[in-house]
């Protein structure tokens, strides 16, 4: 079914034939703001939702796609007899037409994003926008019945709206979640973290803007900044625009702006928010200071990041932070870190899998063994998330992926336990869980345990006394092993 629909939505992105119409409405949407001036911006910028930061389409959709769905379900419940007062048809009509309302706020927002659009996404855009607008015409077609007392054409007329309702939100959400239009494409990278050095002053020239560049290590690509020199202060921002990814680097500056190449949108140099849209997203942001003729800079973490700074750092507890420790120190502490303790987990597990693939398939000692592979990585993931995870979420950025790659694996076992262990399909299964745990437990080892180390030496020797004393509990307590054989039986039977 999916192949079908790509294959059509497919036609219509190389169908060359719509780009002379949506050509001839852009340049009409274009020239009518040009004629109206200020106000006729000020509209675009409200329209495109550059004020609330956020594209005003996606909410205005809602309404005409609630309240129809409202007046289809009122419909047919009256249809089969379930509903019979007479409210319920002036219920669905005055739903039918708190919808035409809002579809013409949905189509206003919808042309004055779809005019920055272009080629294949203009297309589809417009075909979108055409089954709307037809939408919106089937469904005043069928008010207009209603108030005729014909309401059962009006009923048929108004499911007709809805099934092109369906198939237009089908192609609308094909331009934002397959094609990435009305999303955010500026690099938010949390890099540099600390001030670092990206260019010399002589390099830039006043009120042009200037690319920099810094290497970001975790996601292995550059991040690009523009930097603009006005008078004696240097201003950064990210160089690929939030709005479509255009270069920003490649703009020009104007009032106190820096306008991006591709569709115009002005971006404040002081604050990075949009002044004019079709952008509603802010900017990355950079710190900038001058040193030696240097230009040095540092990001400027955005509320929500959870980026680990020599800020965030410095906001640990004094107990907690890795000041540095003696060997006398560390002798004297008597429990394994926490690192040292999930590592022979890891150790443990890994020997397990090894076990279970070299055992025969119609050895029941087989089955065995992968009850206890499943019992133990559900103890690994309660362990590391009721202990581990928490108190590094301040020091390591990886907690949240962690999290996940635990409930894949959970995923993987519940799949797995299902089957019979001398089955080919048992084996392949095995070996899949294998490598999604290999990648979980390196993930953990070539990088959580190394930022775990800003914590000081107490404090995850206090955490591995923790996990251990957690393990032996999980292992031996009575009724967290009758609750997971139970569980394991429910996962082999359901």
């Amino acid at each position: 079914m999916g192949t079908m629909i790509d294959a059509l939505i497919g036609r219509i992105e190389t169908a060359e034939g719509l780009d002379r119409p949506g050509y001839t409405l852009g340049k009409a949407i274009s020239r009518t703001g040009q004629i109206g001036g200020k106000p006729s911006k000020s509209l675009a910028n409200t329209l495109h939702g550059r004020t609330l930061g956020h594209p005003v389409h996606p909410l205005a959709v809602a309404i005409p796609i609630g309240t129809w769905s409202l007046a289809l379900g009122l419909d047919l419940l009256a249809v089969a007899g379930v509903l019979r007062d007479r409210a319920t048809p002036r219920a669905a009509d005055l739903a039918l037409k708190a919808g035409a309302a809002g579809a013409m706020l949905a189509i206003a927002t919808g042309l004055a994003d779809w005019q920055h659009l272009n080629g294949r996404d203009r297309r589809t855009g417009l075909v979108h926008g055409s089954i709307n607008t037809a939408s919106l015409a089937l469904n005043l077609a069928s008010i207009r019945l209603r108030a005729r007392g014909r309401l059962g054409a009006g009923r048929w007329v108004s499911g007709a709206a809805f099934a092109f309702t369906g198939v237009s939100s089908y192609l609308g959400a094909h331009l934002i979640y397959r094609r990435g239009n009305a999303v955010d494409h500026a690099d938010r990278s949390p890099e540099p973290r600390d001030f670092v050095v990206v260019a010399s002053l002589a390099d830039l020239k006043e009120g042009v803007p200037y690319r920099a560049a810094v290497w970001d290590e975790v996601a292995r690509r550059e991040i690009g900044i523009a930097l603009v020199k006005q008078g004696e202060r240097v201003f950064a921002m990210g160089a690929r625009c939030s709005h479509a990814g255009g270069p920003l680097h490649q703009g020009w500056v104007l009032d106190g702006t820096l306008v991006c190449p591709w569709h115009g949108s002005r971006y404040d140099l002081q604050t990075g928010q949009p002044t004019s849209g079709p952008s509603t997203c802010p900017q990355p942001r950079y710190q900038v200071r001058l040193v030696n003729g240097m230009v040095e800079v540092r990001r400027e973490q955005e509320p929500g990041d959870k980026a680990v700074t020599s800020e965030t750092l410095a906001r640990l507890p004094p107990e907690d932070r890795n000041t540095g420790t003696t060997k006398s120190d560390v002798d004297a502490l008597p429990r394994a870190k926490a690192t040292e303790v999930l590592f022979e987990h890891h150790e443990l597990l890994r020997r397990l899998f090894e076990r279970v693939l070299a055992t025969p398939g119609t050895d029941p000692q087989r089955h065995a063994l992968m009850h206890t592979l499943a019992a133990e990585l559900d103890i690994h993931e309660a362990v590391e998330d009721a202990i581990f995870y928490p108190a590094v979420s301040g020091v390591s950025e990886d907690v949240d992926i962690a999290y996940a790659e635990h409930g894949v694996l959970a995923d993987m076992v519940g799949a797995t336990v299902k089957l019979p262990t001398d089955s080919e399909a048992f084996e392949t299964n095995v070996r899949a869980l294998q490598s999604a745990f290999l990648h979980h437990a390196g993930s953990e080892e070539h990088s959580m345990f190394h930022e775990a180390e800003r914590l000081s030496e107490q404090r995850l020797r206090d955490l591995g006394g923790q996990l251990e004393d957690m393990l032996d509990a999980e292992r031996t307590s009575r009724f967290r092993r009758t609750f997971r054989d139970l569980k394991l039986k429910l996962l082999e039977t359901i």
